[in-house]
């Protein structure tokens, strides 16, 4: 009996484990590129956020001139990669329809 049942608990463990990565796979290339833009979304709303943090350390007098300008053009950087990385997928996005 337990030859039996030994095979088949397997065979339900290797399934349930692989599900999630079956299931990713047959996802269609929309959603995942709605997934990729929320992503983005996330990271511009970061940056912004930062920068804002940054500022204010700034005037609170926690950060000194050099720090600041090199945090500020750091995340200035990484902001507008992020906003050229938008726009290219909304521009795919529009070429798709």
């Amino acid at each position: 009996m337990a030859l039996l049942f030994a095979p088949i608990l397997f065979v339900a463990a290797v399934l349930y484990v692989a599900y999630p990565l079956l299931k990713e796979a047959a996802e269609d290339p929309a959603a995942r590129q709605q997934t990729e833009r929320e992503k983005r979304l996330a990271d511009k709303d970061d940056l912004i956020d930062n920068l804002r943090d940054v500022e204010m350390d700034y005037r609170m007098g926690k950060l000194s001139q050099d720090d600041y300008q090199l945090l500020k053009v750091e995340y200035e950087q990484r902001a507008v990669e992020v906003f050229e990385k938008l726009q290219s997928l909304e521009k795919g996005k529009d070429g798709d329809s």
